[in-house]
Order: C-alpha cells, then structure tokens, then sequence
C-alpha cells in the first residue's frame, strides 16, 4: 500500500481527506461514553482502506474527477465505514477475539455493544448520504448492503457441509467481499461522470478485484501465521467454514474421507491443533493451494485485460498496481 502512495501526492491527500471525513461522519456531540471508548480504539485498527482507494482509483477515469473530488472523498469514506461495520459483525459471528492484531470490538466492549455500534455506523451512512442528496448512491449502498447479508447468510447456510462446491463458495464470497468492491467502483465511476461503457469496465474490475481479495485471504490462511496476519489461523475451517483450498481438496478423491473426519472433529479435542495441522498438510499435499493460486491469477489476467481496455494511461497504471500489490503473498 505504501508503494501505491508514496509517489502520489494527490491520491494519498485523498486517502487522508477520507479518514477525516470518517472521523466526521461518526461523530455526535450525543455520544455516549461507550461509544467514544469504541471508537477511540477504533481509530487505531484501521485497515490499509483498499475499498476506499480502488473508489477514487476508478474516479479518475471520469471527466469530472477534479471537480467533484470533494464529494467523491466522502463516497470512499461511507464505503470504508460500511466495511469497518461488517468487520464488527463478522467478529461477532466468529466470536473473534483478534483483527490486525488488536483486540476486537466484541472482545474489548462486549457482543451487545459491537451489535450496536455495527448498526449504529450503516445507519450514519444511510443519514449522511440523505443529508448530501445523494439519492442515487443511497440506492448503490442499500443494494450493496444487502449483498453483503445475502452472502453471510449464504455462507451460514454451507457451514460444517463438507460437501459444498466452489460455485457455492463463489457466491457467498460476491456478497461477503466482492459487492463492496464492485458498489465502490460504480460510486467513482458515476461520481466522476463515466460514460455507462466505462463505469460497466470499472464494475468488471472491481468485481474481478474484490475475487482477488477473498481468495487471497483464504490462501494467506494457509501459508503465514496468526502474527503476520493479526489473527488466528485456520478460524474458519474451526467454525465449519470451508474456503477455496479446502474445497478443492476435499474434491479430491484420495484426500476427501480424511478431511471429512477432521472437519468433524470438535475444537475441544485436546490434540485439536495437532489435527488442523495435518488438515493444512493435506491441504497443501492436495494442489489446494496451487489452485487457488490460479484463480488469483485468472482473476488477475481478466482485470488486466480491462484495464487495456480502457485505455491503460496513469489511471490504469495505478489500478495495475494495486492489483500486483494485492498478488503479492510475501515469501510464500
């Protein structure tokens, strides 16, 4: 993230702008003392605010970008506030008590003050954008928003089947991950006066992007540990949630009656961690992770491919970048 930055002073203000506006948009002279607490944390366990970056990447190949690059800051800032409230409900579901490291939410204040200050922060978004006459981005966010619950929900319905298929998984990842992505890349898009054309390219791209993302999370899970990544591993496969690796390796014949038998064995298991170490063994052993490899890859490519489209230029640049930054596995 810091490359993408470091050389370019217009997009870093942006970034910094949107931050600032975030600050904004939470913020009541009403607050209670337990949400100044939350918040307060919260502003310290911010993410690398890809969303809000790929928006005002998208941005730039509209006309209208300068001009409206006030309005399109505060767009990236509701896009970032509705991530960071679905953060808080996911740690809640997974009864997590780490994000980035750092305890979360639910761990520090308790599920009912987490419940609360997810909702608390989706409604602000909803305020705000009726406040700013944005009517049309209303409609983008709801409809995003309800993506997003269509996949956790989705994803809630597979959990603990070991017979799941990857197109399953597909779909519940474009709700849990994708939509955000591809709902940033129409509010830039539209925000800076794309032509129709264009904002459906940007919308491929983002789509394609936020598929990246998800599935490179998922093979981080495998190939790095809780300290790299600030949190636990294998948390999902724990909680009867099979992501990509271990779909794939659980369709492998001479792999799948034992990773059944591991799935179905329970967290108090006191050789537990003895067991979901072979379960990453098998799912190395099975191609699970070299496939998923090639989905990143295959996602990429199709991006890139876009991204000529539209005519590469500096824009294109930046969004290739980002693109090779989110490929980026480290020494894995």
């Amino acid at each position: 993230m810091v490359s993408l930055l470091s050389d370019d002073k217009d997009l870093s203000a942006g970034i910094s702008q949107i931050d600032t506006y975030i600050d904004k948009f939470l913020h009541t002279d009403r607050e209670t003392e337990a949400m100044d607490r939350v918040f307060g944390s919260m502003r310290n366990t911010r993410g690398k605010m890809i969303r809000p970056l790929f928006l005002l990447l998208t941005a730039r190949f509209g006309p209208d970008y300068g001009a409206m690059r006030e309005r399109l800051c505060k767009l990236g800032a509701f896009v970032e506030i509705v991530h960071m409230a679905s953060l808080i409900h996911d740690d809640i579901i997974d009864d997590s008590p780490l994000r980035r490291s750092r305890p979360t939410v639910q761990q520090q204040f308790g599920k009912d003050v987490a419940v609360y200050t997810g909702d608390f922060m989706i409604s602000r978004v909803m305020r705000h954008l009726a406040e700013e006459q944005m009517l049309h981005e209303v409609a983008v966010m709801g409809q995003t928003v309800e993506e997003m619950c269509r996949g956790e929900l989705g994803q809630m319905t597979y959990r603990w089947n070991t017979e799941t298929t990857i197109d399953a998984y597909l779909r519940n990842i474009y709700g849990k991950s994708v939509a955000l992505f591809v709902g940033a890349a129409r509010l830039g898009g539209e925000g800076s006066g794309c032509s129709p054309d264009i904002v459906s390219r940007l919308t491929a791209i983002g789509e394609h992007l936020g598929y990246i993302y998800q599935i490179r999370d998922d093979v981080l899970d495998f190939v790095s540990d809780q300290q790299q990544e600030g949190k636990p591993v294998h948390r999902d496969f724990a909680d009867g949630i099979y992501t990509l690796p271990v779909i794939y390796a659980l369709g492998q014949p001479e792999y799948t009656a034992r990773l059944r038998g591991i799935a179905q064995t329970k967290c108090s298991d006191p050789d537990y961690a003895a067991i979901l170490k072979e379960m990453r063994e098998i799912v190395l052993q099975s191609g699970g992770i070299d496939f998923s490899r090639q989905q990143l890859e295959h996602h990429a490519e199709h991006a890139r491919r876009q991204i000529d489209a539209l005519g590469g230029g500096e824009a294109g640049q930046s969004l290739t970048r980002l693109i090779d930054y989110l490929l980026d596995l480290g020494d894995t």
